[in-house]
């Protein structure tokens, strides 16, 4: 009777720990082939429903998150719609001021124009993650899109090359995939010092698209190693910490994904792999 009691009472116990909640408790199957086999579909009933639990959380967080976002935005452009006329008035009556003080003003007045416009930027950001629609997917060039993103000016002082294969094709948005891909050039600058340079690549690689882009700045801080596409998470003194979650969920929107890791030698990769269209047709 031992070898049926035995693992009869440690599936009894782990239903007592599943019904504490505690769904990471496992069996060991052992014993008759039925109570191997009961055992074995206990322990893929608890992963199951553990990956499910898992995914609720996140789907709640990330529905707490887009709301947070949705308000900030709102409140955002409460603040700068009066704000920008009220610099546009400014700049109007900047002539009107005396010489010995004009310079001053025209300096004073740009500097709070360019604060408007990070602003602007910022509440952007929001809304774009807030409201990220849903994609229109259409056959197009994957490496087109990263010859784009490269050619863009993004930071002053820092260079940006790109080596892209002839013809990637994929099934995507157009719009959102230049923002992915602006987003992650945009955040290899941004880390770069001054002189430095940016390395754009487009490839294939085992039947996906592959954008890769390479930088020699501080590399991923330990402090945030393992939750760089989470919203708000940022190391930089400005910005709203969304810019790397808008890629994850664009590359999973597509069926792709995104990683961000260390680089030998200092440095950062980021890599966006998406899977390539089928044969046939023609990529725009």
């Amino acid at each position: 009777a031992r070898p049926i009691a035995r693992p009869l009472c440690e599936l009894s116990g782990a239903l007592d720990g599943v019904a504490r909640g505690d769904l990471s408790v496992r069996v060991i199957p052992r014993g008759a082939r039925e109570l191997r086999a009961l055992g074995q579909a206990f322990n893929a009933m608890t992963a199951r429903l553990e990956d499910a639990r898992s995914a609720m959380a996140e789907a709640e967080r990330e529905a707490a998150w887009r709301q947070a976002a949705r308000k900030l935005a709102h409140e955002f452009k409460n603040i700068l719609t009066p704000l920008q006329l009220s610099l546009q008035m400014l700049e109007g009556a900047v002539e009107e001021t005396p010489e010995a003080r004009r310079e001053r003003a025209r300096e004073n007045l740009t500097a709070a124009l360019a604060e408007v416009d990070q602003l602007a930027r910022l509440a952007d950001q929001f809304s774009q993650y807030a409201r990220l629609p849903e994609p229109h997917l259409e056959r197009l060039d994957f490496a087109a899109v990263a010859r784009s993103a490269a050619a863009r000016p993004m930071c002053e002082g820092v260079d940006v090359t790109c080596e892209a294969a002839a013809a990637l094709p994929v099934l995507g948005d157009a719009v959102l995939l230049a923002r992915a891909a602006h987003n992650l050039v945009l955040n290899a600058c941004e880390a770069s010092p001054a002189g430095g340079i940016v390395e754009v690549t487009a490839r294939r690689e085992e039947g996906r698209a592959l954008l890769e882009v390479f930088d020699r700045g501080g590399g991923v801080p330990a402090a945030v190693a393992g939750r760089v596409f989470e919203p708000y998470v940022s190391t930089k003194r400005r910005g709203s910490g969304l810019g790397l979650s808008l890629v994850r969920d664009i590359a999973r929107q597509h069926g792709g994904s995104v990683t961000l890791e260390d680089r030998p030698g200092g440095g950062a990769c980021a890599r966006l792999a998406l899977p390539l269209a089928p044969e046939g047709g023609s990529a725009r």
